[in-house]
């Protein structure tokens, strides 16, 4: 009987672990780089992507692939082919992916298992122990209050930011597993914004069109550097703890947005900063984005995994054959005075087949921007665009 998988957004061999988390930092950055490519193509306006929770997701499946399914899950997702060096990149990273006394950091797993239905012994240990995820049982014949329970357990990871990531039509008494991921971030800037300095300011959309927004004021020393390459400005304003940071790229030009973009693996690089006095103004903004991920991966060359052959015989004790049929994430990031919130939540389904100087250098954000929130061991967390208000 075949079965298909819904996927909404232990032992290891020993690997040197500042290398295991370079390689994984490196290829995360290819990996966001591709999956923004592919999300500018069909989104004109702001958007937002968590490209994090979409890899410890599809990295989990990954533990039960074999075959090419796993070989294209790996090359699409940038991660090695041997199923014991992901587990030890993760094994290393989970630990990463919590916070401290200084800011609020999460990345919560858990797996839903139809009633009956049994996982392997092996993508149990690699589940609980290496993606620490939770395992439960559920009827997914009751859809509804199924789904409710599920969101509910994303709303208390994502404190109530992320809401109704599965809809009670995703699922149905063939639905075998929902694997989920929730990311939740929030902390305070090291240098903040003075709520009193915030004030209507214009935003050009376009040369033509400008609207006005909230700009946020401050003048302090950041990490700062101009490309002439890619024609645009950087900026790195840290988060308390110091590990994590957000990278604003700002075109030199109102129309440059673009151009950037078609330079997005150099504009995620980590430049070559100067620590300088900069007057800042930056507007404060929230997104929201749904997004369909399965499209995206085929693109990326991950395709037997949606398809009659994919080969996850890793993931059920009786190797039934599956496939995934949905991958959904839901992001929100807001950036004020104060600092940053931002959660993302990514599921996948299951179910039977059917230096210093006294210049001041200006950076004022009144124009269409990327933003990258990053971690310093695990790399891109958060990466999106403001286009408009």
């Amino acid at each position: 009987m075949k079965f298909f998988l819904l996927l909404i957004l232990g032992a290891a061999v020993a690997y040197a672990n500042n290398d295991l988390l370079k390689e994984f930092s490196d290829g995360n950055r290819i990996f966001s780089a591709n999956v923004y490519k592919e999300m500018k193509k069909t989104n004109s306006g702001n958007f937002l992507v968590c490209p994090l929770s979409v890899d410890v997701v599809l990295a989990l499946v990954h533990a039960g692939a074999r075959g090419e399914t796993a070989k294209q899950l790996s090359a699409g997702l940038q991660l090695p082919e041997d199923h014991q060096k992901v587990q030890a990149i993760f094994k290393e990273l989970s630990p990463k992916l919590r916070g401290n006394e200084h800011y609020t950091l999460s990345s919560a797993n858990k797996v839903y298992l139809a009633e009956g239905f049994k996982v392997s012994d092996e993508f149990n240990s690699v589940a609980v122990n290496v993606f620490q995820s939770e395992i439960e049982n559920i009827n997914f014949a009751q859809s509804k209050a199924s789904a409710n329970e599920m969101n509910k357990w994303v709303e208390e990871k994502t404190h109530d930011k992320i809401k109704n990531l599965i809809k009670e039509d995703d699922l149905s008494e063939d639905t075998i597993a929902v694997l989920i991921n929730a990311l939740y971030f929030k902390g305070s800037w090291v240098k903040q914004f003075s709520e009193y300095g915030t004030r209507k300011q214009p935003f050009y959309v376009t040369k033509e069109n400008q609207v006005d927004v909230d700009m946020m004021e401050i003048t302090e020393f950041y990490n700062y550097y101009e490309d002439s390459t890619l024609n645009a400005k950087f900026l790195e304003m840290p988060y308390k703890g110091e590990d994590i940071s957000m990278t604003f790229v700002l075109p030199n030009d109102v129309d440059g947005l673009g151009a950037l973009e078609d330079k997005i693996e150099a504009a995620l690089a980590t430049p070559k900063y100067t620590n300088e006095r900069v007057h800042v103004q930056l507007p404060k903004f929230k997104i929201e984005s749904t997004i369909q991920f399965i499209p995206i991966l085929q693109k990326l060359g991950v395709k037997d995994l949606f398809e009659n052959n994919a080969d996850l015989s890793g993931i059920g004790a009786n190797k039934q054959n599956l496939t995934v049929t949905k991958v959904i994430q839901k992001a929100f990031i807001e950036v004020e005075e104060k600092g940053t919130t931002a959660a993302a939540a990514t599921a996948v389904f299951a179910s039977r087949r059917s230096g210093m100087r006294t210049q001041t250098f200006e950076f004022f954000v009144n124009r269409p921007f990327l933003f990258v929130l990053r971690h310093e061991d695990a790399g891109v967390l958060f990466i999106g665009r403001y286009v408009q208000a």
